[in-house]
């Protein structure tokens, strides 16, 4: 290598964000012009093919001259929407571009589009969501998985306009959209909606039961998934189309959370960034290998200011183009703790309300510096959230194996379920935890990953007699506690699949939600939808300071480890939250009870059960009895006159 391309690389390596933040790539459009612009500093040629028509052998060609920061660009005159393009890269190797906004059926070719043509009726001038982000209750669900069996009773079913259709049920249930709304979360975690490679986007195949993925095998960060939509062969259907679904929800008050992959590419020395831009985008062992934090065979390399530029501006890019309200990082340990600290500023500036948060690990080691690293601890008054996995492991014990939780009876992990529920802040020296706030702390049983509750509870207990019960215990700890609860889809009605515990391909006899389920667990549905309506009632639980949690929350500690009882007081309102998960049922003193509430003459009011909502006079004269394997609430009665 020259010295002069020595110094070239070198320049290129050590560019930094700022110094290219504004830089524009992509298919920039108008009626009169379109600007091709790639990042494409190491190839010798750099060449734009273009066609009205994909399928086309022969394809016009434009030689792109190459700037000091290493943009490739050209500008054709006239008017190109809708054409389709690639880039060959020194005459052998021709790729998509990483910027597309949209694309031909299975990512073969970019698609220069007018965005301003995509936009449903109505779509722009709809507001934003006011749900803030201490009143989340998060939702995950799959697009395809929800809607797809034909108990969904959706016309177009696994698609994004599925989940538009109201008005659906099973057998006098409602299913689809219908249910999230019944529910009354306030967002939905979509899993991959991004351009992902690994299925055939033709509609013809949609339900063949090797057709099927989750989703976390990027191809295009900036455009839609082809599968989703219901014409894969029309380049704007699949972006108007995630338009529509927004929409609905938006209609319905309901945030829209994506699930992003930045962590890794599917491909790796064959991707179009390796092609485009040989090195860069991919962190690299000492020996010159892909590195493999990600456990799939690469990782992207963050760090770097063209690897950034391109996670922020696909973030932005569905902000401002899509509307979306928030993001769930996959292997969020991968992706330095700069790149989301600038991601978080820029999305907030966009909308205040936006949500961010991930998961705080990564599959194997990286060569990414440790202080660099996303792990439990790092989100720390950075604004954005991380998966409990303290809490989710002392609540029903680890993921896809035997072990049990507090919940099936191992009592020694009292004190994580109460830093738990105190939104793993400092609560004291007994409950310690890692959050500085409890908007930190994403609480959850299970998500996509590892066993499902029902399942894993079948496993663990090695039989379903009272299964309810522990399913009922799980959410009402995730629900009854500090910081953003969140379920997964079927988990309101004992979704099962079948024991398999990494379902990412499985076919969709295993992974759809089959809304006979709910017909058969209506009895825990309506459970959730009132733990939700609860939690909603309760302001207390909308805290997240460190002051205004301790000043509120107060752990009833002179009791056995079976319970858990904790007084939450508001302004307005003390409640009594009581936890038993002993086999039988259990008598708190009524000492006890005068002590917690610093008073003798008091009036409990039972709001919340085994059944849900109610209100029901308790006479404590003999104490508190409580139900075996039961969360219950309590309110005192009208403060005046106590």
């Amino acid at each position: 290598m020259t010295e002069k391309k020595v110094s070239y690389r070198k320049r290129i390596e050590t560019l930094s964000y700022d110094e290219i933040k504004n830089e524009k790539l992509g298919a920039i459009y108008s009626k009169d012009k379109t600007t091709f612009r790639v990042f494409a500093p190491y190839a010798d040629k750099i060449e734009l093919l273009i066609t009205d028509n994909y399928k086309k052998a022969r394809k016009d060609s434009y030689e792109m001259i190459r700037n000091d920061i290493g943009i490739c660009e050209i500008t054709l005159q006239g008017d190109y929407e809708g054409y389709f393009y690639n880039y060959l890269v020194d005459g052998k190797y021709e790729v998509t571009d990483p910027y597309s906004f949209t694309s031909s059926i299975n990512s073969i070719s970019s698609v220069v589009v007018d965005m301003t043509k995509t936009d449903p009726l109505g779509f722009r001038d709809q507001h934003l969501t006011e749900n803030k982000e201490e009143d989340a209750i998060i939702y995950e669900m799959s697009v395809k998985n929800y809607t797809a069996d034909q108990t969904s009773g959706v016309v177009n079913r696994g698609k994004f306009l599925g989940l538009t259709e109201g008005g659906t049920k099973y057998k006098g249930r409602k299913t689809g959209l219908d249910n999230i709304k019944e529910l009354g979360v306030t967002h939905v975690q979509l899993l991959p909606i991004y351009d992902f490679i690994s299925v055939d986007e033709d509609n013809g195949y949609f339900f063949d039961d090797d057709n099927y993925n989750w989703g976390y095998d990027p191809e295009l960060y900036f455009a839609p998934e082809g599968s989703y939509s219901t014409d894969s062969y029309d380049p704007l259907s699949r972006i108007v189309e995630v338009k529509e679904m927004v929409k609905s929800f938006h209609e319905n008050n309901i945030s829209v959370i994506m699930d992003v992959v930045y962590n890794h590419t599917f491909k790796s020395y064959d991707s179009n960034l390796d092609t485009l831009a040989k090195g860069y985008y991919h962190r690299r062992n000492e020996d010159g290998s892909f590195a493999n934090g990600s456990g799939v065979g690469n990782e992207v390399c963050s760090e770097k200011a063209f690897v950034r530029k391109l996670i922020v501006d696909s973030l932005i890019h569905w902000v401002k183009e899509y509307k979306i309200d928030g993001f769930r990082f996959d292997l969020m340990a991968l992706i330095d703790i700069d790149t989301i600290k600038i991601a978080v500023k820029e999305l907030r500036k966009i909308n205040p309300n936006i949500i961010i948060y991930g998961e705080p690990w990564m599959a194997f080691s990286s060569p990414l510096p440790l202080d660099k690293q996303i792990l439990k601890g790092s989100q720390r008054s950075n604004d954005f959230g991380v998966f409990n996995d303290d809490f989710r492991d002392a609540i029903k014990g680890d993921v896809n194996g035997y072990e049990r939780g507090y919940i099936q009876g191992v009592f020694s992990k009292k004190t994580a379920i109460e830093t738990g529920i105190a939104g793993s802040i400092s609560y004291d020296d007994k409950r310690y935890g890692f959050a500085d706030k409890a908007s930190e702390s994403i609480n959850y049983f299970n998500c996509h990953d590892n066993l499902i509750l029902y399942d894993k509870l079948a496993i663990s207990l090695n039989q379903e007699t009272n299964i309810d019960d522990y399913v009922k215990m799980a959410l009402g700890i995730i629900f009854l506690s500090f910081g953003k609860p969140f379920i997964y889809e079927g988990n309101e009605f004992n979704q099962t699949k079948n024991n398999e515990a990494n379902s990412y391909r499985s076919p969709l006899k295993i992974n759809s939600i089959k809304w006979d389920k709910k017909l058969e667990n209506y009895d825990i549905f309506t459970y959730t939808r009132d733990l939700i309506k609860l939690r909603k009632s309760m302001k207390v639980l909308r805290y997240i300071h460190p002051k205004d949690i301790r000043r509120a929350l107060t752990f009833m500690d002179d009791i056995d480890d079976s319970k858990i009882l904790y007084k939450l007081e508001d302004e307005d309102q003390i409640y009594l939250v009581a936890i038993n998960a002993n086999n039988h049922r259990s008598n708190i003193g009524k000492n006890k009870l005068d002590k917690l509430f610093s008073k003798k003459a008091y009036k409990l009011i039972n709001i919340f059960s085994k059944k849900g909502i109610n209100e029901v006079v308790v006479d404590t004269d003999q104490g508190l009895i409580l139900d075996e394997r039961s969360v219950n609430v309590y309110k005192l009665g009208e403060r005046n006159g106590l």
